[in-house]
């Protein structure tokens, strides 16, 4: 069970990184995707089969998208399923469910499933980068350079190329929306994460590049931190030698508050986020309404800068 609503988590604050007055460890009543309506729109998420993608997937179920495609190397044929129980649960109208083998580090991979989504959809509203790895976890010295390379391989040439052939599938779209998931880990040092913080620090760094790349066309790219979530490599960490047990106290949110975050940040066009990081602790009724919307504007804030 997770901590109690507004209670702070370890990584998260009371600090540097808490943008907002509450934080949240769980969905709520706010961002519930039943008060959404993604009708018509097309979804597609990276890494679906499980975790945080599938969350993702299933909120937008519940939200009533049209289109659903998913892609990951495993397996697709439970989370299909669970979508559209989802959205028949909801009292939504079945989704065209579009299950994709995908390797987000292959490039051909990558180029057919942009292909499929085009050929059954036409077009999508939301592109979402979801498929990530931990890294090694060791001392720089210590480390494998192949897993070291690794990491940056799948977190991001994956999501450049997700986002270099669906960026002309979702500038056909309604949204135009390209969400990166990244971490609160991109801001910070922490011993032995030397391959997957700077890794994420990058990806952050290229939804800036698309929002100024494509922003006169209409896109809206961003980063989402999804809270620290106790995904089954970190409890193999945590059970193994790479991770100290302890840690596994700050993993402490829900998957679902991701998905229904997600569904909440794109219910609507965001123009305004272009090029920003959002944590998915934060309260996001008060992150995107005056006055925290106008200082986020008018101080260009939620964006990597150098402070000298």
């Amino acid at each position: 069970m997770p901590p109690p609503q507004g209670s702070f988590n370890p990584i998260e604050g009371p600090g540097d990184y808490t943008f907002t007055k509450d934080v949240h460890n769980d969905t709520y009543p706010a961002i519930d995707p039943a008060k959404a309506n993604h009708s018509g729109h097309a979804v597609f998420i990276s890494g679906a089969s499980k975790g945080v993608g599938r969350a993702i997937a299933i909120s937008f179920a519940k939200a009533g998208a049209s289109y659903i495609a998913v892609g990951a190397r495993s397996g697709l044929s439970e989370v299909s399923e669970a979508i559209k129980k989802a959205a028949k649960d909801s009292g939504r109208s079945e989704p065209s469910v579009l299950a994709l083998k995908l390797d987000v580090t292959d490039r051909k991979s990558v180029e057919d499933a942009a292909a499929r989504i085009e050929k059954e959809f036409g077009k999508l509203d939301v592109a979402i980068n979801n498929a990530g790895v931990l890294g090694g976890t060791t001392l720089i010295a210590d480390s494998d350079p192949d897993v070291w390379w690794n990491t940056f391989t799948v977190n991001l040439r994956g999501p450049y190329l997700v986002s270099r052939s669906c960026i002309p599938l979702l500038l056909k779209g309604d949204l135009k929306t390209l969400i990166t998931v990244t971490s609160v880990g991109a801001h910070s040092i922490l011993p032995t994460f030397s391959d997957y913080m700077p890794s994420k620090l990058a990806v952050t760094r290229l939804m800036e590049f698309a929002t100024a790349e494509y922003r006169d066309q209409g896109l809206v790219a961003y980063s989402v931190h999804p809270g620290n979530i106790l995904t089954d490599i970190i409890e193999g960490l945590c059970m193994g030698e790479g991770m100290d047990e302890k840690f596994k106290a700050v993993f402490t949110e829900t998957l679902e508050l991701c998905g229904d975050s997600l569904v909440y940040l794109t219910d609507e066009k965001r123009e305004w986020l272009g090029g920003r990081y959002i944590n998915c602790t934060w309260d996001l009724p008060e992150l995107t309404s005056s006055p925290k919307k106008d200082e986020i504007i008018k101080e260009n804030k939620l964006k990597v800068k150098l402070s000298i």
